[in-house]
């Protein structure tokens, strides 16, 4: 690398460390945190932020890394999944509609962050999770389901109702006409208001 090069790398890479980058100044949760929230997700399936806080802030970090991480156990992953839908913002987004949509990833944690994102999302996640209701696997479909019953409504509660009428699972069938009638009574008590 010729001088200039080198001056104009420095000069660079000083001005990017200048501005406050969030992700430069993150700090890794200690290992104390990380148990607090496995603890409690291993304690309560549906772990909302309010049961969250008592591990302090950015738990929503935890729950991205272990959502993220492979090794551990898939019940903690998938209820992070699910927590993360409580976090709403671009970062727990991004990495809940990745964790649905990588192949790789086992079913059931891919079915829980098709949740958590349309716990993020609301009814702008309908047209992400249509694809979903198609899927060969059928953990997938009921993930989907309970999803669009999450994100919540018109649009989520007909795409739906003309789900289940080609549905050939019965489990994924049973879970669809649930979410249904969960919708259902949701609007009809919106209604009456």
């Amino acid at each position: 690398m010729t001088t200039g090069r080198r001056v104009w790398a420095g000069l660079f890479v000083a001005t990017i460390l200048s501005f406050p980058v969030p992700f430069l100044a993150a700090k890794v949760p200690s290992a104390t945190k990380v148990e607090d929230v496995v603890r409690i997700l291993k304690a309560k399936a549906r772990a909302t932020p309010e049961d969250l806080a008592v591990a302090g802030s950015e738990v929503d970090v935890v729950l991205t890394d272990l959502l993220a991480n492979r090794t551990m156990d898939r019940e903690v992953r998938s209820r992070a999944a699910w927590a993360l839908g409580g976090y709403p913002g671009p970062r727990s987004r991004a990495v809940l509609i990745s964790v649905a949509s990588d192949r790789v990833e086992e079913p059931s944690v891919r079915a829980s962050a098709l949740i958590g994102y349309a716990r993020v999302a609301g009814p702008g996640a309908v047209a992400d999770l249509k694809s979903y209701l198609k899927d060969p696997n059928p953990v997938l479909r009921a993930g989907a389901a309970r999803a669009l019953g999450a994100a919540g409504g018109p649009d989520a509660r007909s795409l739906l109702a003309e789900a289940i009428v080609h549905e050939e699972d019965l489990e994924v069938r049973l879970v669809m006409d649930k979410v249904l009638k969960e919708m259902e009574g949701r609007d009809g008590s919106r209604s009456r208001e």
